[in-house]
């Protein structure tokens, strides 16, 4: 069996793994699964805080650290999520799993082998914050049922409700612009992501990208989302509870508090020249957990992006427009 659960194989060439690190010059590869299944995952290399802004810290981005450990790169599905034997696959051309929950989302991605899981709020970042700098982060997808809203030219193929085939719309749905870049990340359906949570309107999440780290220790880093009259607002503790929402770029601090650089690089707070689109949702009620979404939906509108998340919604949920994508660290 060829299974990316062990390391060494990686880089072993079969006729499909050739061709599409061939066609994409390396930019793409597969991997297979415990079950010898192949999913498609675009090469993220790591890179140096300090390139995207003074704001950003310096050193290797977190996602690129497991436990302390650096790594010279992270896979990162190219298309949302379809589940096959039980496990999580990114494959072109398929309507995209939807009506999971977070714990059965997590759970597939883990299913096809060590070093397979649910893409990380980490990932996410290592992939949209390169975006905003290189000018591409007002990414469009299918946020107006098949189509974008902002260019209705561009299209995808349509099945239900109204999600398209994974990848099947123009290259500018994809992160980079290109043939092989990752593809439906604004809008179709919203994303699971790993790694991040929020209880009772504490940020919750690991320091790094260590997938191996049980949930329960997982760091309080010391900021809030706190609610407001007009935005949310975050602080160093809890203000005003409730559900709100803000425009990514407009959201707001609280006098006086210093934003950890930490926030920067998790895209959880909006850096001096981060121009990336989306919305930002929340609900801080007393003991509430909630699990985060990315990206945005079919029907979204301006409300999708980069930097689009919802951190309103418990665990349990389960949605037709609400899937994942899968990720490896090897």
């Amino acid at each position: 069996m060829t299974t990316a659960a062990n390391a060494a194989t990686i880089h072993t060439k079969d006729p499909l793994r050739g061709e599409v690190e061939h066609a994409s010059g390396g930019r793409q590869t597969v991997l297979y699964t415990e079950k010898d299944q192949p999913t498609y995952m675009n090469v993220i290399p790591a890179f140096r805080c300090e390139e995207l802004g003074p704001e950003f810290g310096v050193g290797v981005h977190p996602a690129f650290i497991v436990g302390g450990v650096e790594k010279s790169e992270i896979f990162v599905g190219t298309y949302q999520a379809v589940i096959r034997n039980g496990e999580a696959l990114s494959l072109p051309g398929e309507d995209p799993t939807v009506n999971v929950d977070f714990d059965q989302a997590r759970a597939a991605c883990a299913a096809a082998g060590r070093g397979h899981h649910l893409a990380t709020n980490w990932d996410w970042a290592a992939v949209a914050l390169p975006c905003a700098k290189n000018g591409a982060g007002q990414l469009r997808g299918n946020t107006n049922n098949g189509r974008s809203h902002l260019n209705h030219e561009e299209k995808g193929v349509v099945t239900m409700d109204g999600r398209t085939l994974t990848g099947s719309g123009p290259d500018t749905w994809r992160h980079d612009g290109s043939p092989f870049g990752i593809s439906d990340l604004v809008g179709n359906v919203l994303e699971w992501c790993d790694g991040l949570k929020l209880v009772g309107g504490k940020i919750i999440m690991p320091v790094d990208n260590n997938i191996f780290l049980p949930e329960d220790q997982w760091a309080e880093i010391g900021v809030t989302f706190n609610a407001s009259c007009d935005s949310v607002v975050l602080s160093d503790k809890v203000m005003r509870r409730g559900w709100n929402s803000s425009v990514f770029s407009r959201l707001r601090v609280k006098k006086g508090f210093k934003v950890p650089v930490t926030l920067y690089q998790a895209l959880l707070a909006p850096g001096s020249g981060c121009d990336l689109s989306g919305k930002i949702w929340m609900d801080n009620a007393n003991g509430l957990e909630t699990l985060p979404f990315r990206g945005g939906g079919w029907s979204s509108g301006g409300y999708a992006g980069l930097a689009a998340l919802n951190l309103g919604c418990e665990r349990s949920l389960r949605y037709a427009g609400v899937g994942f994508r899968p990720a490896f660290l090897g």
